[in-house]
């Protein structure tokens, strides 16, 4: 999965891509934790002050929160909240992403764990959807609708791509 292309909504993977997601997903949560626990906020410029532990998690979690961040939108939860700090000072709220600007929640008043609430409903998701991914993988009818859409997806970029 690493290299290829998270592109797939969750309703449609087979089993062993929902179990590659799921532990992603638990990997991520447990960097962010790790990560705020091994930091702590600069009230005067909103940033964090990293210990060398809250380092490192900043470091593998940036290697994975794209990947993260896609897998979590393609469980059909919607990441981005109104600040309040916007609407407090009198200026119309700003949607923040709480996945893409997780280092920067605490410019925005935005406690951690708003952020981790979020990937766990994504965990969540995905673990609900374990039979229904299982089923998915034995179930030949699958099969053969990939097959199927691979084969029409493949016919039209034919058809399209020829001169006339």
């Amino acid at each position: 999965m690493k290299s290829q292309e998270v592109k797939k909504h969750y309703k449609d993977i087979t089993f062993g891509e929902n179990r590659v997601r799921l532990k992603l997903l638990i990997e991520f949560r447990d960097l962010v934790i790790k990560y705020f626990d091994n930091s702590r906020l600069n009230m005067l410029s909103g940033n964090y002050i990293e210990k060398p532990e809250g380092r490192e998690a900043r470091d593998a979690i940036n290697l994975i929160l794209n990947r993260a961040y896609k897998i979590i939108r393609l469980a059909d939860i919607k990441t981005s909240i109104t600040s309040t700090a916007s609407l407090a000072a009198g200026r119309h709220g700003k949607n923040i992403d709480l996945i893409l600007n997780i280092f920067n929640l605490g410019r925005n008043d935005i406690p951690p764990n708003t952020a981790i609430d979020y990937i766990e409903r994504a965990i969540e998701v995905y673990k609900s959807n374990r039979l229904l991914s299982l089923m998915r993988t034995i179930n030949p009818f699958y099969w053969m609708t990939v097959i199927l859409n691979y084969m029409v997806r493949g016919f039209i970029k034919d058809r399209t791509c020829k001169p006339r």
